[in-house]
């Protein structure tokens, strides 16, 4: 029921090597719906420096994708990738990682993480605190 104390041991590997380990935590619903707002912020602050033209262009295409998605064959089945693409990435680490091993701060490697690793956090503080329906699951549609 109460999320703080649920936590995980994640390897950090490079080149097939542990160089190091994070202790991340189940976030909370709040949290949850907190940082599904900050990616719809982020988002509307990248369409408004965006000017009218390539807000159209940008629909445009989208229109043309969705055309073509619907005569795939897997239009109607969700990706994996989309339960991850509701999510701030930035917000998420800042709010799941409790500890980690490596001599700097949460705060300092947060700024110099590489691509790797934050995208494997990422996803483990998302798979760990709202994980896959089992339906999915069985299906094999999770991520």
């Amino acid at each position: 029921m109460f999320t703080k104390k649920i936590t995980k041991e994640v390897a950090i590997e490079e080149d097939g090597k542990t160089t190091g380990t994070v202790i991340i935590r189940k976030l909370s619903a709040k949290s949850l719906g907190k940082i599904r707002e900050q990616k719809q912020i982020a988002s509307f602050q990248l369409t408004a420096k965006m000017g009218s033209d390539m807000i159209k262009a940008f629909r445009q295409t989208a229109s043309e994708r969705a055309e073509l998605d619907k005569l795939s064959t897997h239009a109607a089945e969700e990706r994996p990738e989309d339960r991850y693409a509701q999510y701030d990435r930035d917000t998420t680490l800042e709010r799941g990682i409790v500890s980690w091993s490596f001599d700097e701060t949460i705060k300092e490697g947060l700024e110099d993480m590489d691509e790797p690793s934050s995208e494997l956090l990422f996803r483990a503080i998302i798979d760990l605190s709202d994980p896959p329906s089992q339906e999915k699951i069985a299906e094999g549609k999770a991520g």
